[in-house]
């Protein structure tokens, strides 16, 4: 039987043409482990960025350990090559 966990993907990232405004997006979800949650916030993020970029809403998970990536903007680079993961115990 797989067990899953709750995981908090913490990204760096930084404004793409003020290197002074930096912050933290933070992805939540369900995942087997620190690797497998890393790739789901990525593929969540990526699936935002296509919505936005053909003009429909970013989808929304459908409970609170569903990845999804509200509140993206196209002016923030993420730096995924710093992301810290960090379990989340219920």
């Amino acid at each position: 039987m797989r067990y899953l966990t709750v995981w908090e993907i913490d990204v760096p990232m930084k404004h793409r043409e003020d290197a002074a405004r930096q912050g933290v997006h933070v992805f939540t979800g369900l995942a087997e482990n620190g690797s497998d949650a890393i790739a789901a916030a990525v593929r969540a993020c990526e699936i935002a960025q296509l919505h936005a970029i053909s003009g429909q809403p970013i989808p929304a998970g459908t409970s609170r350990v569903d990845w999804s990536a509200r509140g993206l903007r196209p002016d923030w680079e993420l730096l995924w090559d710093r992301a810290e993961k960090k379990q989340i115990v219920l």
